[in-house]
Order: structure tokens, then sequence, then C-alpha cells
């Protein structure tokens, strides 16, 4: 099964910040290299290490150097070749700026975990300099630790997240109205949160105030999809992560995800990924190794 961490467990000495800084030591790469998911942010800085990378089931190559920025609850397991050197910065929530991201750098906030799931600095080693650069500071500041020197960590763990949304990022969304940009930001906030209650998408039509015409619009233009297919994969995902991280009986998922039946679930997993429960099940288990 899927190993649950918690920022708790990687405490110093007894000490709980609500933050975390380690090398990618021989603790770490076993860590990283089984299937797991995590209560915190996670952002992995490899300086040196190839292979391959696997977060909610899309799957990256790893080139040197490269950040890979895991959000909570995601699965994710690294297939490492050679040797690997970097670190592990983790943190909760509180150190976080969801609320300069809603706010302030909406533009960027589209698809936010894909973007930055991965961002491959191969081709860009000055932006990487300044991540690492970035990265010293925090170390600087986490050896002695006083109130202060929390309040500076917290400051440049932004700069670190902006500097790697920046270099993630690019010009395709740039110059649209605000108001197109927002509702599509607040359908997915939406869908993220009622998925499994609410999969009409005339029930999010009606929250947002705009029709399914226009709503499937801004979907097919800032993800390619429609606004069914959105909530559809959202539920998808879901599923999957379920079928490799809990052993549970089909009935009690199918009670959990509101489907009507078990034989409601069983007919919406073979038309979304054409198998049966339990073919899915053992190819998303043999794919992480389980």
């Amino acid at each position: 099964m899927v190993t649950q961490y918690n920022l708790e467990q990687f405490a110093v000495g007894g000490r709980y910040d609500n933050f975390n800084i380690t090398p990618i030591n021989g603790s770490q790469i076993e860590r990283l290299t089984s299937p797991n998911r995590s209560s915190f942010y996670q952002i992995i800085i490899l300086r040196k290490g190839e292979g391959s990378y696997s977060v909610d089931f899309d799957n990256y190559d790893i080139k040197e150097p490269s950040v890979c920025f895991v959000f909570p609850n995601q699965i994710c397991k690294f297939s490492f070749t050679g040797d690997v050197e970097g670190d592990v910065i983790m943190f909760d929530k509180t150190i976080f700026c969801s609320e300069i991201l809603a706010n302030e750098l909406k533009e960027y906030n589209v698809d936010l975990q894909k973007k930055i799931n991965f961002v491959d600095f191969s081709d860009n080693t000055a932006a990487f300099g300044e991540v690492e650069s970035i990265k010293q500071h925090i170390e600087r500041f986490d050896d002695p630790l006083n109130n202060i020197r929390k309040m500076q960590i917290k400051f440049f763990t932004k700069i670190l997240i902006f500097k790697i949304i920046d270099a993630s990022s690019n010009e395709e969304f740039s110059g649209v109205k605000s108001f197109d940009l927002e509702t599509y930001i607040k359908f997915r906030e939406y869908v993220d949160n009622e998925f499994m209650e609410n999969r009409k998408v005339e029930n999010y039509c009606n929250k947002l105030g705009v029709s399914a015409k226009k709503l499937n619009a801004l979907c097919k233009q800032y993800s390619n999809q429609n606004a069914l297919d959105v909530i559809h994969n959202r539920l998808s995902l879901e599923i999957k992560k379920i079928f490799i991280f809990e052993d549970v009986p089909l009935k009690e998922i199918a009670f959990r995800l509101n489907f009507d039946s078990q034989s409601a679930l069983n007919k919406y997993i073979a038309s979304k990924f054409d198998s049966t429960p339990s073919e899915l099940k053992q190819q998303l288990q043999q794919s992480y190794g389980l």
C-alpha cells in the first residue's frame, strides 16, 4: 500500500515548526522511491540525479537540475538512476502563500499543480542557481531558530515558490479578461470541493452565474476539456487514489463517491477506463510497484 506521512514525523529533536529542510540522503531516498503521499507540501530540489517521477499518475522523465513540487495528498514515487544530490523542503499550509496566489497571481493559478509538479531547469541553469541561492538563505535561518528567523523562513519560502512558478509559466494566459479567468478558477475550486456530491454542469453554472455554453468555452480555452470532462477527470482521479491507497470494498467506494449503486460505479469505471474495477486496481498497483 501507499505510505502516508505527516510533517510531525520529520521533527528534529522533537521540534515541530510547520517546516523542515533536509538533504536527500538514504532515508529520504527510501521514502521518495516508495509510493507515498503526505499531508504537507514538498519542494524536491534535484541538483544531480536522473530517472523518472510519477505524481497523481502523471509521469515525468527527470533531468538535472530540476524541481518537483508535490502538493498535499498527491501520490508520488521517484525512480533514480545513479547518484542523487539535492534537498527536500517540507512545510504546511501556514507557510504556503495560498491567499497571494488566489488574489494577486490569478494568471499563474490555472492548473497550478500540473505547472509546478515538475519543472525542468536543464535549459535554465541561471534560474536554478537562483533557486539554490534562496534555498541556502532558508537553511541559514533554520539553525538556530527563533521567532524572527521563523518569519524569515516563511518569507524566503514564498519567494522560492514564486521563483518556481515563474520558471514554469508561459504567456498563454496573459491579456485575457479577468472575469473569464476568475470564473474558470472558481469552477475548478468548486469541483475540487464538491465533485463527490455535485456532478451536474448545470449546478456549477448556477453557482457561477454563467451559461453552460460559456462554462464549456472557458474550460475548452484553459484546459482543452469541456466542463463535464473536468468533473469526471477529478472523480476518476479520486477513484484511482482510493484503489491504490486504500483497501475498501467497492460498495463502500460507491457510497463514499455518491454513486447510486456499486453497479453504477462499475459502469463508470468501464466507460472511463475500459476495464473492470479489479483490472484497474491491478494496473495501478503494477504501475507503482505494489
